[in-house]
Formats: C-alpha cells, sequence, structure tokens
C-alpha cells in the first residue's frame, strides 16, 4: 500500500504546505470585503489567511492581522521564506494598518488586495518591498 506520511514528517509537511498554496490559490479573483471572511461574499486580508489555513490545515489563527503577527516563529529575513509562510505589511497605521498574505514561491505571495481582491503579488514590487515589515512561519 501508500504508506501514509507521520504528522511532523518532512513529506506530511510538503503535503500540508502544497495544500495551503492550492487552497489559497483556488480563492484568486475572489472580491476584497473589509471584514470580509468567506469566499462567496469576500475577504479582507486577514479573513483570507485565516480561511485558507482553517480550510487547508485544520488551524484556527486569530482574526485581525496583529494578533496573526504574534503566531508562529519569527522569520530572520526576507531570503528566509519558505513557501506557507506569512507576510506582514506596515501599510498605514492603527489597527488597519497592518496587511498579511501568505508567501508562495518565487518572491511572490498570495494576499487579498483592496483594489484586486484575492490575488499573486510580488514582494519585488516597490510598494510591498517598501511595506515589507515581517514574516512569520506557522
Amino acid at each position: 500500500g501508500v504508506a501514509t506520511p507521520t504528522p511532523g514528517s518532512a513529506e506530511a509537511n510538503a503535503e500540508n504546505i502544497s495544500n495551503l498554496l492550492r487552497q489559497g490559490l483556488s480563492h484568486i479573483g475572489v472580491r476584497y470585503r473589509i471584514g470580509g471572511s468567506d469566499p462567496q461574499t469576500g475577504f479582507d486580508c486577514s479573513g483570507f489567511v485565516q480561511n485558507v489555513f482553517n480550510s487547508a490545515l485544520g488551524l484556527k489563527l486569530p482574526r485581525t492581522a496583529r494578533e496573526i503577527a504574534t503566531v508562529g516563529m519569527h522569520v530572520a529575513s526576507e531570503n528566509d521564506l519558505k513557501p506557507g509562510d506569512l507576510v506582514f505589511f506596515k501599510t498605514g497605521s492603527g489597527e488597519s494598518g497592518l496587511h498579511v498574505g501568505i508567501y508562495d514561491t518565487d518572491n511572490q505571495f498570495i494576499h487579498a488586495s483592496t483594489s484586486q481582491g484575492v490575488t499573486r503579488s510580488s514582494l519585488d514590487n516597490v510598494y510591498w518591498h517598501k511595506k515589507f515589515w515581517q514574516a512569520r512561519r506557522i
């Protein structure tokens, strides 16, 4: 028979990351909605991340970007990013001034953008590069 990866093994982890990214990419084009956490009605950035982690991995993350920014392990630099890591940006001030997305590959991340809905963007983009704050690994 086919061996089932044991939780915590490299195979299980790679499969989980693959599921996570597939789930995130499946929402490309879903519209942006402030406070949104459902693909039928739209996502805000943290609602998107929360939904994807819950759907793909059964993990319940906090609801706001600020709260999510306290979960998991800090990633030292952009050069250490791995698929599935969370990337955070300071896009303004106050509670709504934080933006979160899920790192994919090739310096790209998946996120719910106010202007484009769920999309894939580059960390090399001047705007995102300038606003990058931190990354976390769940």
